[in-house]
């Protein structure tokens, strides 16, 4: 049996129902491509301005030597 003649012998509010969760799955479907396609736009423009922040920043200066007078702390992984 083709599906066009079986879906003319459904029931109206069956077909209601259809077409109303067929339009949900299609609005949710864009709402998902409409946020995907602003968080991209919002990566591009942080990943643009770090490396914009990391050329305009002058080079790390030089680690100096630890001395006795400072005491170096460190953290150790919980057990």
């Amino acid at each position: 049996m083709p599906i066009f003649q079986r879906l003319r012998e459904t029931h109206p509010y069956r077909l209601l129902l259809i077409a109303t969760l067929a339009a949900v799955v299609l609005v949710q479907v864009v709402a998902m491509a409409v946020v995907t396609q602003s968080q991209v736009r919002k990566a591009e423009a942080h990943y643009a301005a770090s490396a914009a922040a990391a050329a305009a920043a002058p080079a790390a200066p030089t680690r100096q030597k630890p001395s006795r007078e400072v005491m170096n702390v460190g953290y150790a992984a919980a057990r």
